[in-house]
């Protein structure tokens, strides 16, 4: 039987989405591509009416609760992002409202077709999510004819992205003396890839230093379950 090797086997989703499933270099670059990319949201819809902004301060699970609503949570993933503005004191070109949902969008195995993937955004204006569009999947560092895409997702019901949400409360004092003021960027949920084996829910922060005011960014990634750390990499 196949067994896929992780640290040379890389997942690459490449769709309106422009997301990338190869390892957290790639993943760390994406956010801003997907901020511009979903922040408008589609053109077909420009003209809906707007809805409540979703933001942070509803739980880390915000974007991830929309997705299950909308595909139903025996559905498969292969990867989420949602993004969540930074506010202006952090981010001088950050004009969102600070914890605003800014990105919300997912990568999920075609019920129509396990072997293939589709992809989706959350227009945050409205509330409504895209048409699915296809996403070509490309292996690198091992046998194309090899690969099973069953490998990559994981169920949505098994991803507990609002476990995140007692250990953002207990980093509250240590990062307030690192950071003159801070704010979470990120909750993604990231598929298996170069640095791991398995999905792993990823929570960025984004701050000024206490110090010399100077952006800095950091990370946290945990198991599926949002409860077992798997790295903290928060302080600069």
């Amino acid at each position: 039987m196949f067994k896929p090797s992780f640290t040379t086997l890389c997942l690459l989703a490449t769709a309106t989405l422009g997301l990338s499933a190869c390892g957290k270099g790639n993943n760390a670059t994406t956010g801003a591509a997907d901020v511009t990319a979903n922040h408008a949201g589609p053109a077909s819809t420009s003209d809906a009416p707007a809805v409540a902004a979703l933001n942070i301060s509803q739980g880390p699970d915000v974007c991830f609760r929309a997705i299950a609503k909308h595909l139903g949570p025996d559905a498969k993933v292969s990867e989420i992002n949602s993004f969540f503005s930074s506010g202006k004191d952090i981010d001088s070109s950050d004009d969102e409202p600070q914890g605003q949902l800014t990105v919300c969008s997912v990568q999920y195995q075609d019920p129509a077709d396990p072997r293939k993937l589709l992809g989706t955004s959350l227009n945050v204006r409205t509330g409504e999510f895209a048409a699915p569009s296809p996403v070509d999947i490309t292996v690198s560092g091992g046998d194309a004819a090899a690969f099973k895409l069953a490998d990559y997702v994981t169920p949505l019901a098994q991803v507990n992205a609002a476990g995140l949400a007692p250990f953002m409360a207990a980093q509250k004092d240590a990062m307030s003396k690192i950071y003159s003021r801070f704010a979470w960027s990120g909750v993604r949920l990231m598929s298996p890839g170069a640095f791991n084996n398995v999905h792993v829910l990823r929570l960025d922060i984004d701050g000024r230093l206490a110090t010399n005011d100077i952006k800095e960014t950091g990370y946290a990634e945990f198991a599926t379950d949002g409860k077992t750390l798997k790295s903290n990499e928060l302080k600069p």
